[in-house]
C-alpha cells in the first residue's frame, strides 16, 4: 500500500471512527456516511491543498473498508495490526487502484443506501453535532462548513443557520466574523449561484454520458446521481492525481531497498496509483 494512501500510524478502525468491537454493519455504516463526505465532488470550492487532504482521506477510507469488510483480512488485521502483504493489493499499479476504488464506491454506495441513509441522517442528532463540529472546526466559515456536512445541499442552507444561530444564542458555540461574513446576503447569493452552475455542469455530462436518457427512463434520480458522482469524480480525480504524484510518488507499499533498487527508482519517474 502506497505510504500517501494509508498512514500506518493509524489504526484502521479509527479511520472509519470506530472501534474492534464494530460489527460489519457497523463498519458498512461507517464506511458509507464517511465515503460521502469525502468524496471529492463534495469539494469542489474548496483549495487544493483542502481537496487533496480530502482525496486522502477518502483513499484511506476505502483502504481500511476493504480490509475490515473481508473476514480473513480482518481476522489478519486484528490479531497483527499490520497491513502490509495482502497479496491482493500487492503491486496493483495504477491501473489497479483505478478499479479497486471504483468497483468498491459502487458497490457499497447505492441509490437506495444513499436515500436510507440521507432520510435517517437529516435532521438527526448526529447531523447536528456534524454542523457544530465543522462550525468549530472552520471558525464558522459557511463555505467549508456546507461542503462537508455529508448530504448537505443549498437548500438544507437556511436550516443550517437557524441551528448554528441558535447555539450562538444559546452560548453553545462561539461567534465568529466569519459566520456573520459568510452568512451575509452577498455570501449565500454567490454560494446559490455556484450550485446553479454546477447543477448546469451535471445536466450537461448526464446528457454526455447519455445517463439522462438511460436513468431517467427508471425515474431513478438518485442512481443518476450516484453514477454522476463517478463520472464527474473520474475527470476531477486525474487531476488531483498530477498534484499527489509531484508530492508522494510511488506505488508499491513500504519496504527497505537494495541499493541497486534504490539506483534503478532515480532513473525513473514513479507511478502513482490511486484513482476513484
Amino acid at each position: 500500500m502506497s505510504e500517501f494512501l494509508y498512514d500506518s500510524d493509524k489504526d484502521l478502525y479509527s479511520l472509519l471512527s470506530l472501534t474492534s468491537e464494530a460489527t460489519p454493519a457497523d463498519i458498512k455504516k461507517a464506511y458509507h456516511r464517511l465515503a460521502l463526505q469525502y468524496h471529492p465532488d463534495k469539494h469542489t470550492n474548496s483549495t487544493p491543498e483542502q481537496r487533496e487532504e480530502a482525496t486522502r482521506k477518502f483513499q484511506s477510507l476505502g483502504y481500511a473498508y476493504a480490509i475490515l469488510s473481508d473476514t480473513k483480512k480482518r481476522e489478519r488485521y486484528d490479531k497483527t495490526g499490520d497491513v502490509d502483504g495482502f497479496e491482493d493489493f500487492d503491486d496493483m499499479g495504477k491501473e489497479g487502484w483505478d478499479a479497486f476504488f471504483k468497483e468498491l464506491w459502487s458497490g457499497v454506495v447505492s441509490s437506495k443506501s444513499i436515500e436510507e441513509f440521507r432520510n435517517e441522517y437529516q435532521g438527526s442528532p448526529e447531523e447536528r453535532s456534524d454542523l457544530i463540529n465543522a462550525y468549530k472546526k472552520y471558525k464558522g466559515d459557511m463555505n467549508l462548513i456546507m461542503e462537508n456536512i455529508t448530504c448537505g445541499s443549498i437548500e438544507d442552507e437556511p436550516r443550517f443557520i437557524e441551528i448554528l444561530q441558535g447555539a450562538i444564542s444559546s452560548k453553545e458555540i462561539p461567534s465568529y466574523k466569519k459566520f456573520a461574513s459568510s452568512t451575509a446576503s452577498a455570501a449565500r447569493k454567490k454560494r446559490r449561484k455556484e450550485a446553479e452552475r454546477e447543477a448546469k455542469e451535471a445536466e450537461e455530462m448526464a446528457k454526455m454520458y447519455g445517463l439522462d436518457q438511460k436513468l431517467l427512463k427508471n425515474n431513478d434520480d438518485e442512481e443518476q446521481l450516484r453514477q454522476l458522482i463517478l463520472a464527474r469524480g473520474e475527470k476531477r480525480m486525474n487531476a488531483l492525481v498530477e498534484s499527489l504524484e509531484a508530492k508522494y510518488g510511488g506505488s508499491k507499499p513500504k519496504r527497505q531497498k537494495s541499493s541497486k533498487e534504490k539506483q534503478k527508482t532515480s532513473k525513473k519517474q514513479k507511478e502513482i496509483c490511486i484513482s476513484e
